[in-house]
């Protein structure tokens, strides 16, 4: 199949949504170019099916796994992105948001989120449990629907904490792929 028939094919999918449409055509693009040189025996082992790529493309531009340093970004804001650091939990949920579209990888969204409960605890404040879980859980609804990776993950704890509760009453009550 030629390039512009392979382009084609991507446009007119109708199972595809705008944005897995441009994700493939840009793959599609990355994909024309040639494929990096490899020592022999790692190429032999690809074609024996030992290693694989993952298709990830054949311009390895983008990296597989990113470790941001999220507490300092809520520390000390980003001149990059054109925000301070945050005041309260709402601006904490925020600015993760927008850092988290930021975060270059592979598949063009994050797959590790941070130490969620260490992140936020310092932005509680006065809020009740209720309204931390009202905000929670539209911020886990949030990484679901638009962060829709299976491999992306936040950690908690290892203490015992009021974030870390609430994660995993929502995490059961949603039961949603990610986070």
């Amino acid at each position: 199949m030629s390039f512009t028939e392979t382009c084609q094919r991507i446009v007119r999918d109708p199972l595809l949504s705008p944005a897995q449409k441009s994700r493939a055509l840009a793959l599609a693009a990355e994909n024309a170019l040639p494929y990096p040189e490899l020592p022999a025996d790692v190429a032999e082992a690809m074609t024996q099916g030992v290693l694989c790529d993952m298709f990830e493309g054949h311009a390895p531009y983008k990296p597989r796994y990113v470790l941001p340093d999220y507490g300092k970004f809520l520390t000390q804001g980003s001149a990059w992105l054109e925000l301070a650091p945050p005041r309260d939990f709402d601006e904490a949920l925020d600015a993760l948001r927008i850092l988290y579209h930021h975060v270059p990888s592979v598949t063009g969204m994050p797959v590790w989120l941070g130490r969620l409960d260490q992140l936020l605890l310092p932005f509680v404040g006065e809020l009740d449990d209720e309204a931390l879980h009202r905000k929670l859980k539209r911020f886990w609804i949030y990484l679901d629907r638009v962060l829709p990776d299976a491999f992306m993950h936040v950690n908690i704890g290892p203490d015992d904490n009021r974030i870390c509760r609430l994660i995993l009453r929502i995490d059961n009550e949603l039961k949603q792929v990610a986070p």
